[in-house]
């Protein structure tokens, strides 16, 4: 009487055919497993791998374990990993926009106080310059109705000056200014 050689004691051996015929077995139903975890790429990768690896360590296949019961094992254990590896993925991606958005932050004028107060600091000098190069009595008016908001005929009274000469001086100083600032932008 023959001896019946199992499957597994034949992929130990290196039986190309009884690895093809465990494949063929269980294909299926690992696909079928895996894609309750991950996607069906995701699980045809997963089973390539695990069935690569039956191969590669076939000599050490244990013949009082199930063949079937690893397979699910190594497909099981496969997909946790992949999962956890995308989860990790997903929080390193989460921790780098987060990373991204306090650059940003951190470089934005609007947000940053440190930089808006460079860039008003800044803008106050560009003014204050524009205005240091009015004519004295140009200034003098510019300051009164801007800077200190007085009226137009309060101005007139106080510097004993016609209200039409006060408002020329507010335009012409108006007028240069914006000429300045223009050419500073």
């Amino acid at each position: 009487m023959e001896k019946v050689i199992s499957l597994t004691e034949r992929i130990k051996k290196g039986d190309r055919a009884a690895f093809n015929e465990l494949y063929l077995l269980h294909y299926s139903a690992l696909q079928n497993y895996g894609r309750s975890f991950l996607s069906a790429a995701e699980t045809e990768d997963i089973i390539q791998d695990v069935f690569l690896n039956v191969w590669l360590h076939k000599e050490n296949i244990d013949e009082s374990l199930s063949l079937k019961a690893y397979l699910f094992r190594s497909v099981y254990n496969s997909a946790l990993n992949v999962l956890k590896k995308k989860q990790s993925d997903q929080k390193m991606s989460d921790y780098q926009q987060s990373i991204e958005y306090l650059r940003y932050q951190y470089y934005d004028p609007d947000a940053n106080e440190v930089i808006q107060s460079l860039y008003d600091n800044d803008t106050k000098n560009t003014i204050d310059s524009a205005i240091d190069s009015l004519s004295p009595r140009c200034k003098e008016i510019f300051i009164l109705s801007y800077i200190e908001d007085m009226p137009s005929k309060d101005i007139s009274k106080q510097l004993d000056l016609s209200l039409s000469t006060v408002q020329n001086h507010i335009y012409n100083a108006l007028k240069q200014l914006r000429e300045k600032l223009r050419r500073n932008d």
